[in-house]
């Protein structure tokens, strides 16, 4: 036990600089889909953990896997804990995954081990190791979905938004509006698909916000959309987009306004100029993390009855 002691010290420490480390790192979430990266990172990253704590353990594989859970759980609670020190939240749900990640790797690992131990009988053995393996299996599909589903939308650069890949509702959510999305009537082919249908429901700041996976905007000169507005107060699309570095609307870059009517037409924001604002933070081109896309502009002197809808399509970079 005594030669195994210095080793198991060695482990723990290095475990546990990695893992503290690893939590003050700066993470993804600059999209909802790097943000689920960064959760199934949690779970595979801790199973990693509780491997190494596991198999350094020299004991029965219930007693190991128990001291290996308590181990990770109190790894992973001082983890979060240090991330104030880095200007981040405490996340419990973070370290639920901690612990499923360690969870699903023990389960695997002592179903594993118990087939071994004793003679069991075919069907037993077989059933057991597939459940093991299935387990197994279950802590990188999320993450090879996740990834998968980014490199996917970023293949589709300058596109930032079509409405048309089943990953899209991971890419925009509604702001004080309702979104659906429908079928463009529109004869071009290379826009022809789905487009979005905004009901806003607030005449001051109602739209949609996109989080693009592709956020080095540095060598485009135009953001484009295909937008029509229907009925209601408004009758203008104005964009703002912003960086990490200013997420806050009030200092969000104004690209623009532009008019737009009832039929869908091509509008074109300029992105040069929107660099250096008087009055406002420097925006960073190359980390563009949101862009804003709402109906503004009240319709003075005509028919103010009824609902504001605005269409949006293709929304695209050159």
């Amino acid at each position: 036990m005594k030669s195994r002691l210095p080793r198991m010290v060695v482990v723990a420490a290095l475990v546990t600089a990695a893992v503290v480390i690893g939590h003050l790192l700066p993470g993804l979430n600059a999209t909802e889909i790097d943000h689920e990266i960064r959760n199934a990172l949690h779970v595979i990253g801790f199973a990693l953990v509780a491997a190494v704590i596991f198999e350094s353990l020299r004991m029965t594989a219930v007693k190991a896997a128990l001291i290996t859970l308590v181990l990770v759980a109190t790894l992973g609670a001082l983890a979060e804990f240090t991330q104030k020190f880095g200007g981040k939240e405490i996340d419990l749900q973070d370290l639920y995954r901690d612990i499923a990640g360690a969870m699903i790797y023990l389960c695997a690992r002592t179903m594993w081990i118990w087939t071994n131990t004793k003679r069991r009988s075919p069907a037993v053995h077989f059933f057991a190791r597939l459940a093991s393996i299935v387990l197994g299996i279950l802590l990188i599909v999320p993450l090879g979905y996740w990834i998968s589903v980014n490199a996917k939308i970023a293949a589709q650069i300058p596109t930032i938004l079509d409405f048309d890949g089943r990953w899209d509702s991971y890419l925009y959510e509604p702001i004080d509006a309702e979104v659906s999305l429908v079928e463009s009537d529109l004869d071009a082919d290379e826009y022809s698909g789905s487009s979005a249908e905004l009901l806003l429901l607030r005449r001051s700041w109602s739209g949609l916000r996109i989080a693009p996976v592709v956020s080095d905007w540095s060598s485009y000169e135009f953001l484009t959309m295909r937008a029509a507005i229907v009925g209601g107060y408004d009758s203008k699309v104005v964009v703002h987009i912003s960086d990490g570095e200013h997420p806050g609307y009030r200092i969000q870059h104004l690209v623009g306004a532009r008019d737009v009517g009832t039929q869908s037409s091509l509008i074109r924001f300029p992105l040069r100029g929107v660099v250096d604002i008087a009055g406002r933070p420097d925006l960073d081109p190359a980390n563009i993390t949101a862009v804003y896309i709402i109906g503004k502009s009240k319709r003075k002197g005509k028919d103010k009855s009824g609902e504001t809808r605005m269409f949006l399509d293709d929304i695209r970079l050159e």
